[in-house]
């Protein structure tokens, strides 16, 4: 069971690298960029801003009903021309984009018992961006209610004091249901808001977080990173960043 989601989802990243690979001469690649937006103008000539950063305009119509103000999307996108852009704003092309699910933290207090299921989840590529926890991730199809995906915070795991100013926090990301299907694997990306972390600790400037969870290839897994609540980010930022990074986006939905 364990492997048939590593190998499925392996399979999807290989095609879809070999179909962005260019035949010929690499200097004709034109490099493409991903970030996380919210809709800050809908309709069809919608208007996306970076997490505290930049305005991004689609340089092509889109369908009416497709981008609703308040909502936020994972894009993958060139760059378009920006010679006479206004400044903080930038026109692209976009290649796909991928609606998000936004949600809230949860918090496990020191005394409380862990009711949460886990089952497993793959392929996971955290990221800190605003003030939220992006998660990207493959899972199986739940069969049993509760079928959520919950990001958990284990205060039993922490030892912290109000005045800190830098936190040491512990996190879980779980899939919360009893049962799957093995049939299917399936992309999912979740934004959590984190921005009450901010309330705790007044004196943070950042946040030093653990993030845990049961990988379905690899076991009980954690990656650890520091959280900068609404850290701006500029486009060239961004774009320098991705091109370090840019195998990490999810292949397929």
């Amino acid at each position: 069971m364990k492997r048939r989601i590593y190998v499925l989802a392996m399979a999807c990243l290989a095609f879809a690298l070999t179909s962005c690979l260019n035949q010929g001469d690499d200097s004709n690649v034109k490099p493409d960029y991903i970030c996380m937006v919210n809709v800050t103008t809908g309709g069809v000539n919608p208007v996306f801003q970076m997490d505290g950063g930049s305005f991004l305009t689609p340089d092509a119509t889109m369908p009416a009903d497709t981008f609703q103000v308040g909502e936020r999307y994972f894009i993958d996108f060139y760059l378009g021309d920006s010679t006479n852009h206004t400044p903080g704003t930038y026109p692209i092309s976009l290649i796909r984009y991928n609606k998000t699910i936004v949600k809230n933290m949860i918090e496990l207090q020191k005394d409380s018992v862990d009711l949460w299921g886990n089952k497993p989840i793959g392929n996971l590529y955290p990221s800190f961006s605003g003030h939220y926890f992006n998660a990207f991730f493959v899972s199986y199809a739940g069969l049993t209610t509760p079928n959520t995906f919950e990001f958990i915070r284990m205060k039993a795991d922490e030892h912290t004091s109000p005045t800190d100013t830098v936190p040491n926090l512990s996190f879980h990301l779980r899939h919360n249901v009893e049962s799957v299907a093995t049939g299917m694997v399936y992309y999912r990306i979740y934004s959590f808001d984190v921005s009450s972390l901010t309330t705790e600790f007044p004196n943070a400037y950042k946040f030093k977080i653990k993030v845990s969870w049961d990988d379905a290839n690899f076991g009980w897994s954690n990656y650890t990173q520091y959280y900068i609540p609404n850290q701006q980010i500029t486009l060239p930022d961004l774009l320098s960043t991705n091109r370090k990074s840019i195998d990490l986006e999810p292949v397929s939905f």
